[in-house]
């Protein structure tokens, strides 16, 4: 078929679907009973269509259009149009959308590419946008508009969504979508060796406190989901995210009793806002086991830390930083912003104490030029001497490159704590 042809074949299975389901009503049914019968009306209608084109002597449908037709009308229906096609792309772990004829996708191999365009004009974009807000957020209803420009989603799936309308020259958006929503750490077997599998296993077991860090689209989150796996299904587990992310709260057959919070924006009259601060700091009240958050993004660095040192012994989160030891550089200029104002000695004393283990996690092409993600250095931390905290590698990086493996000996009360889980260290590492 030729782009004419297929345009008007899509626009008669659209209008044949709309008719189908106001005649027959889809309100009481299951998304998957309304997707099968949104497939059934789009195959009626394009049979129905193709016998006329045979009769007309019209080109036909090939299987791959068909298919391609039914997969966009489910999408326009169910789903977020034409972006829900890519969002059901296995392999795309980034969209970015400048403007509605400009997108562009990141796949999990690491080659970017400019793919169709999934709106016609910029207003349909925005239009799309406000009805992922209001519909498809799973936190509840999010606005954006002239009075709120700017605002961050979790769709289903796991999927995160960041906007922008109006403070840009057109709009943008920009969705990270996550291939592995229920990762355990043997999942990850090309970014961590099998002995610091075991060895991060132990660590979540023996309820160390730890903070995986790492640079933008490293793989944090997919990495703080398969460490919270080995967290006993008994504990009571908080997560805490500017917008739901990692979803822990939506594996009840891994985390049973697990709640999960997420921030709010304030109203059109500047009230109702709740912070990812004042949420750390409610997590006492709630009985929390473990206290997970999802990102430590500034001010709630000083409670997340004081919640470690308070009895949240296996608490976990993550951070941006260019490597374990930039971390705790992170961690002090956080907390000389936040409303404590804590001095860098003041800082480095409570890391030491709320902290066991930095876990770096990073993503470098390999030798194809792939992109490639893997735990790269475990640091245990020890003490702290004035501004400085005192840590030793004890899984680094080879010089080959690659996941990380042993290089020192652990320090005798780590192997102790993690002996008491059944662990047992190995005594020699390449740099002893």
């Amino acid at each position: 078929m030729n782009d004419s042809e297929r345009r008007d074949l899509e626009q008669f299975a659209a209008e044949h679907v709309a008719d189908g389901i106001v005649r027959y009503g889809a309100a009481g049914m299951s998304e998957g009973e309304r997707r099968s019968f949104v497939e059934k009306l789009a195959r009626e209608a394009i049979d129905e269509a193709a016998r006329s084109m045979v009769e007309g002597a019209v080109t036909t449908p090939t299987a791959e259009e068909e298919e391609q037709i039914v997969r966009r009308l489910v999408a326009s229906q169910l789903g977020l149009g034409r972006l829900q096609m890519l969002l059901d792309e296995d392999d795309i772990e980034n969209i970015n959308i400048n403007g509605a004829d400009t997108v562009w996708v990141k796949r999990a191999d690491g080659i970017k590419e400019q793919v169709d365009p999934i709106a016609d004009s910029d207003e349909e974009l925005i239009e799309l946008v406000q009805r992922a807000a209001r519909a498809h957020h799973t936190g509840g209803e999010r606005r954006i508009d002239s009075a709120k420009p700017i605002v961050d989603l979790h769709l289903a799936g796991g999927h995160r969504l960041s906007a922008m309308i109006e403070v840009s020259d057109r709009p943008c958006v920009s969705i990270r979508r996550h291939r592995l929503v229920d990762p355990v750490l043997s999942d990850l077997s090309d970014s961590i060796t099998d002995e610091l599998g075991r060895f991060l296993a132990a660590a979540v077991r023996a309820r160390l406190n730890l903070i995986v860090s790492g640079g933008t689209d490293a793989g944090k989150t997919t990495l703080l989901r398969a460490l919270a796996a080995e967290a006993d299904p008994a504990d009571r587990i908080v997560t805490i995210e500017l917008s739901y992310e990692l979803g822990l709260h939506e594996l009840p057959h891994r985390h049973p009793d697990c709640v999960g919070w997420e921030t709010r924006e304030a109203n059109t009259e500047g009230q109702g806002a709740v912070s990812m601060e004042y949420l750390v700091q409610r997590a006492n009240r709630h009985d929390a086991d473990r206290v997970i958050v999802g990102e430590v993004l500034g001010d709630e660095i000083v409670p997340m830390l004081n919640a470690m040192t308070a009895g949240k012994a296996g608490s976990m989160c993550t951070i941006h930083a260019d490597s374990t030891e930039g971390t705790f550089g992170k961690i002090k200029t956080y907390a000389s912003q936040s409303p404590k104002h804590l001095s860098d000695n003041a800082a480095a004393q409570l890391t030491a104490q709320a902290l066991d283990l930095v876990i770096f996690v990073r993503k470098r092409p390999d030798a194809s030029g792939l992109a490639r993600r893997y735990v790269s250095s475990v640091r245990v931390v020890e003490d702290a001497d004035g501004p400085h905290v005192i840590s030793t590698e004890i899984f680094a990086e080879p010089e080959g490159g690659g996941p990380a493996v042993l290089h020192l000996g652990m320090p005798p009360g780590l192997r102790e704590r993690l002996a008491d889980v059944g662990y047992v260290a190995p005594i020699h590492g390449f740099g002893r």
